[in-house]
């Protein structure tokens, strides 16, 4: 019987929202790797949960692990002492002792968390943002890297423990607690030595090969040869002290300073932007290692007030409708969730809510933050200056944002967007047809209520079709549905290179040519812009409607537009888009000019509901899965909004490398 005490020093603390519990158990002359591998989650993967177990913790443990708690911004630290005595053992049984002992750590934590655990190594450091992809396997219940799939190995190097995953399941916590067994059974008797956490662990997956599925491990989760696109570097043997680059990571995060003044000497004699010896990767990663917390400036627009100054001085805002301030809390909701990833990656965040005309290069610059996020604007109209910006706007549902450093639409760095296979997994396309076709997908902004095809025809919302001898029927007629912009709006200006009244102009003179109908429908935000459009309908070509944005869309042939968010809701209903602007979506409709119509009128015609899915799921799941913040998606929107999080944090440092 081997007699150990363990006890919770920092209890875990679960919030409800944790995927994953990280791990490592160490020994006291361990804890310096330990402490290096918990701050570079805190700054490269941010927002987990972390449990350190320490065998035989020293009389200093504590203090060290107080002060690792003061420079956390955003790791939940749980922490775990065992007492035992080795004191019979070897040297190199010792060694093995503390390399064993976690499992039985972890089968505990798998039973009080119930939540899947990563077990690291102490001596690992972790350099990008965990994308918890460790398996294709959505079935894995134990994820090991696995050395015996393509040629037989010797036991003690068929598998490596160094980096493991766990699901919270009976069946491996039994496996866990035979593999504990196992090691003590090997301390009693005196038979531990190197490499036999690894042999009993191989020894008891092949026992449960029929009750656990065990799965390789993705190498980006234990890469010991350092790849710049990895998510933890294993420092196996001497590779983490002969490897500079995780010397430096490594001795840059201990939390002694002699260590760390000798990793920031090297820094200073080999790289430096002038020795050419420093990749923009390595530039990042070490000013983040180093990093003081920097405020990040977020200004929000005056929810109550215009987003543009009247040019008339004595005008009153209008009275805000319902639909007005539900549309604009949804940015104030974005600000909030964005600053709190923020904070949680170490950054201190101001809110500024100001009106949005004083939301310019000349305030930023008085507030002087490290950067600034800024709303509704892109670089076409917004100034250069000293400090770094991120652009943030609402797209095409009032739930969705998006943050680019040059803004938004067609005005981003990510345009023209080019698709991939990738995409073709997400699951945003499905959800958000499925609620479409329940009647529970808002348009961006309000809508008349949903009628029935023959409410729309006998209202005159949709136009009729004529039977053989010239008369109205209770039919729709097929037509074109070109849903109407503000023409002074910035999606226009900036992202267009025809007037808005130009294109429907040149497309109703085509349509009467061609015995097309075309129905308009009006931008409910501005309705005096409307009034030029208004004018073409003449009841024969041209309709004017106010019925439901997707009534019109369902019941139409395709839908034209300039660059409209109409068009993205089009693409989920499996309609044929024609854009004569740039917007996102264009790389899936087809890109028109005014001489080009009887091109676009055939395209239309040629389509096949198959293959307009095809390239739209594509589209809608990077655009909502990928790129955006999808606030209709929880789980989605955490992991960008983290993600957002940990690139302003690079950002920050890379521009202060840079500044330096």
């Amino acid at each position: 019987m081997v007699s150990r005490a363990t006890q919770w020093i920092i209890p875990p603390e679960i919030k409800g929202n944790e995927r994953v519990i990280l791990f490592s158990a160490c020994d006291a002359g361990y804890l310096d790797y330990a402490i290096s591998l918990i701050r570079s989650v805190d700054i490269f993967s941010p927002g987990f949960t972390f449990s350190l177990h320490v065998v035989n913790p020293a009389p200093n443990t504590i203090d060290r692990i107080n002060r690792m708690l003061e420079v956390l911004k955003s790791t939940r630290l749980s922490v775990s002492f065992e007492t035992i005595d080795l004191s019979r053992l070897s040297l190199d049984q010792k060694r093995a002792y503390y390399a064993s002992a976690r499992f039985l750590q972890i089968s505990h934590i798998l039973s009080e968390c119930s939540l899947p655990v990563f077990s690291v190594d102490a001596d690992s450091l972790v350099v990008n943002p965990f994308d918890l992809n460790f398996s294709d396997k959505v079935d894995a219940q134990v994820i090991i890297t696995r050395r015996d799939l393509l040629e037989e190995q010797p036991e003690h190097l068929a598998i490596l423990t160094g980096s493991i995953w766990f699901a919270p399941l009976p069946n491996v916590i039994e496996f866990l607690s035979r593999v504990a067994a196992d090691i003590d059974r090997h301390f009693t008797d005196g038979s531990l030595k190197w490499f036999i956490d690894q042999r009993v662990f191989y020894r008891r997956m092949k026992d449960f090969a029929k009750r656990v599925k065990f799965y390789n491990l993705k190498r980006k989760y234990a890469d010991w040869e350092f790849g710049h696109s990895s998510m933890v570097w294993a420092g196996k043997g001497g590779r983490k002290l002969y490897d500079l680059r995780f010397f430096i990571f490594q001795n840059l995060l201990s939390d002694d300073d002699a260590k760390r003044k000798v990793a920031q000497n090297i820094v200073q004699a080999f790289f430096t932007q002038e020795s050419n010896m420093i990749t923009e990767w390595m530039h990042q990663r070490i000013q983040a290692a180093v990093y003081l917390t920097k405020r990040i400036a977020f200004y929000i627009p005056r929810l109550d007030l215009p987003w543009k100054r009247s040019s008339v001085v004595s005008s009153l805002p209008k009275p805000l409708t319902d639909d007005v301030i539900e549309l604009r809390l949804y940015w104030k909701e974005f600000a909030l969730r964005l600053a709190s990833a923020l904070e949680r990656a170490g950054l201190s965040v101001d809110i500024f809510e100001l009106p949005n005309w004083e939301i310019n290069r000349e305030r930023v610059e008085a507030d002087g933050s490290a950067l600034a996020l800024i709303p509704h604007r892109c670089h076409i109209d917004f100034e250069d200056g000293k400090t770094p910006v991120l652009f943030y706007m609402q797209e095409f549902f009032r739930w969705a944002f998006v943050v680019n450093d040059r803004g938004w639409s067609a005005a981003s760095s990510i345009y023209p967007v080019i698709l991939n296979d990738i995409y073709a997994d997400g699951q945003a396309f499905d959800r958000y047809r499925r609620q479409l076709l329940e009647g529970t997908l808002p348009s961006k902004f309000g809508q008349r209520d949903s009628k029935t095809k023959l409410q729309l025809l006998v209202d005159g919302l949709i136009p009729r079709a004529t039977n053989s001898y010239g008369q109205l029927i209770n039919v729709p007629r097929d037509y074109i549905f070109f849903p109407l912009q503000i023409p002074t709006d910035q999606s226009i200006q900036y992202f267009s290179d025809l007037a808005e009244l130009d294109v429907v102009e040149a497309l109703v003179a085509w349509a009467r040519k061609n015995g097309v109908a075309i129905v308009l429908k009006p931008h409910p935000a501005n309705m005096k812009s409307m009034k030029s459009f208004e004018s073409l309908a003449d009841g024969e070509t041209v309709f004017y409607s106010d019925a439901n944005i997707q009534d019109l869309i369902n019941h139409s042939l395709a839908v034209y537009t300039i660059n409209s968010g109409v068009g993205f809701e089009a693409l989920l209903q499996l309609k044929p888009v024609v854009t004569f602007g740039r917007v996102e979506y264009d790389c899936v409709s087809f890109n028109a000019n005014l001489n080009n119509l009887d091109e676009a009128w055939g395209y239309i015609r040629g389509c096949s509901v198959p293959e307009l899915e095809l390239k739209y799921s594509k589209f809608v799941n990077w655009f909502l899965e990928c790129y955006a913040v999808d606030m209709s998606n929880s789980d989605a929107s955490s992991l960008r909004l983290n993600e957002i999080a940990a690139q302003v944090v690079l950002k920050v440092c890379n521009s202060e490398l840079h500044q330096g």
